[in-house]
């Protein structure tokens, strides 16, 4: 009897040796057929895209200038990257998520292209904050970032872009929540791709690239789209201060229109697309977008492109006082101010409301004045200290 069992015992354990080969060799063949598919993808586009170029005409006065080459980059580093700064162009092919301007959480999301003109318009520097929900550093700058921009308001050639990247939350949500901190921007962008698509480009190159793990992450892009500024952690006081002087000498740069100066040179890739680019022999998808025929072509004639529209956007937002802070900050004065430990979320006294308490989170109600008809936002829990105080929403402590 016992050695049926055993024999039972062995064959039983043979089968399951055999199913777990089985998944495995499975496992590995779905990998290796992703990797093929991938290489196949990108062989076929740069197939296409080369079909796009147009046979080379014999007429030497039709010929075109030669395009200039892209002068060389500086390599990736914390702070100042020098002169040339570093280029981004394959980030700028991507498309993320988008609040048109308005009050952030009342309107649908867009689609854009990272490099259109819409989010990164011609002739403007920009500073490029990448942040997250769960990202206790990053919510405690956002407070600084707008206090420069209060400081420096004849900066109408700077333009500041959050981006949310890492964090699935939605982003209606995340930035109606997080607005009052944060300095007027035009539009704000968000990746929820399941490839992180943007940090994963951001972080190509042989020393860790621009993105290294780890949020915060602060770009000063320049007149030629050009990272010129980067810091790959939260920005203290001396950051800041190193910060200004950086923005004032792009700005500087941008009002320089001399030719041959440094934002009047013309090469592929520098944010402004030139008429050269706009012919498909010459087309920069990253400058002027994709490659379309207009209406009023010939048939036979060359493509050309159609720039994307650049819709100017003015900042106009009122000077908007945060109610709430975010974690490590404290309301003090109608600012939030950084703290060295975790607070307590420091709000406006409740209003007494005699409807508080029914479960119901009525349109006079929010989570400042009722936070037990009212939910609180992520990482924030609605209790009190001491008895007989009403309850408020306070910061979760991890133990």
């Amino acid at each position: 009897m016992s050695t049926d069992r055993t024999r039972l015992y062995l064959g039983w354990s043979a089968i399951n040796l055999v199913f777990t080969g089985l998944g495995l060799i499975i496992t590995l063949w779905v990998m290796d057929r992703r990797t093929d598919q991938h290489e196949q993808f990108v062989r076929l586009y740069a197939e296409r895209r080369n079909a796009c170029t147009p046979a080379e005409s014999t007429d030497e006065s039709a010929t075109p200038k030669p395009v200039q080459a892209p002068p060389r980059q500086d390599s990736a580093k914390s702070g100042y990257l020098g002169a040339s700064g570093m280029d981004i162009s394959p980030a700028m092919r991507l498309n993320l998520e988008a609040l048109p301007p308005g009050e952030a959480g009342k309107l649908p999301l867009d689609t854009l292209r990272l490099g259109s003109p819409q989010v990164l318009p011609p002739r403007t520097i920009h500073v490029v904050n990448l942040w997250a929900t769960w990202c206790d550093p990053c919510l405690a700058e956002l407070p600084e970032f707008k206090s420069m921009f209060t400081r420096h308001r004849e900066w109408d050639d700077v333009r500041f872009v959050p981006i949310q990247i890492k964090d699935h939350t939605d982003p209606l949500r995340s930035y109606h929540d997080y607005a009052g901190v944060m300095p007027p921007t035009p539009i704000r962008l968000a990746d929820r791709t399941m490839s992180d698509a943007l940090a994963s480009t951001l972080a190509a190159g042989d020393r860790g690239g621009l993105y290294r793990g780890n949020l915060p992450v602060t770009l000063v892009l320049d007149c030629n789209r050009r990272v010129r500024w980067a810091k790959f952690e939260q920005l203290g006081e001396a950051d800041f201060a190193a910060l200004e002087p950086i923005i004032e000498q792009l700005r500087a740069e941008l009002a320089d229109t001399r030719p041959g100066a440094w934002c009047t040179q013309e090469w592929p890739g520098n944010g402004r697309c030139e008429a050269i680019e706009r012919t498909a022999a010459h087309h920069s998808f990253e400058d002027c977008g994709p490659l379309r025929r207009r209406s009023s072509d010939l048939p036979g004639a060359g493509e050309v492109v159609e720039p994307e529209p650049a819709v100017p956007v003015a900042v106009t937002s009122p000077e908007i006082l945060p109610t709430t802070c975010p974690p490590k900050t404290q309301l003090r004065n109608g600012k939030c101010s950084r703290l060295q430990k975790l607070p307590e979320l420091q709000v406006t006294a409740p209003a007494s409301s005699s409807t508080c308490g029914n479960g119901v989170c009525d349109p006079h109600e929010s989570r400042t004045t009722c936070c037990r008809d009212c939910p609180c936002a992520d990482r924030f829990v609605c209790k009190s200290l001491r008895p007989r105080e009403p309850p408020r929403c306070r910061a979760a402590l991890q133990p």
